[in-house]
């Protein structure tokens, strides 16, 4: 393990700490800059007092489409503590998703193939949906 500060890999364990939802986290201390840091130092979960089973479960609710007042009267938080996660998260994308090689190829996936218009249909036929229906 390196240390997020100076990349030194004299690092050696400096406890733990328990939080409220009984997990426990351990804690590190790096020699050479005598600076602490954990398993979260450097990530979006980082310096959260919730545990990370309860942020992304609810940043998952709100994929799949639930609302942040609801999102936040589901797990017991603020709906303004839902949105500083929904923000933590997108500041660190370019961790999580590396931009496409230049001069290359790229092909997107989807999740949802078919789009909902009163029915199911595939992309091809909704070309022929009556336009009355929008």
């Amino acid at each position: 393990m390196n240390c997020p500060n100076c990349q030194s890999q004299e690092v050696v364990k400096n406890g733990r700490t328990k939080r409220e939802d009984g997990s426990v986290v351990q804690k590190y201390l790096c020699k050479a800059c005598t600076k602490q840091f954990n398993d979260r130092t450097g990530t979006s979960m980082s310096r959260l007092r919730t545990s990370s089973l309860i942020v992304s479960a609810a940043l998952n609710v709100r994929t799949e489409g639930l609302g942040i007042r609801a999102t936040g009267r589901a797990f017991g938080k603020s709906h303004s503590t839902v949105i500083r996660w929904e923000q933590r998260l997108a500041q660190q994308s370019t961790q999580w998703s590396p931009p496409a090689p230049s001069g290359a190829d790229v092909t997107l996936e989807g999740d949802e193939v078919y789009t909902r218009v009163g029915e199911n249909l595939p992309p091809r036929y909704l070309s022929r949906v009556d336009d009355s229906l929008y």
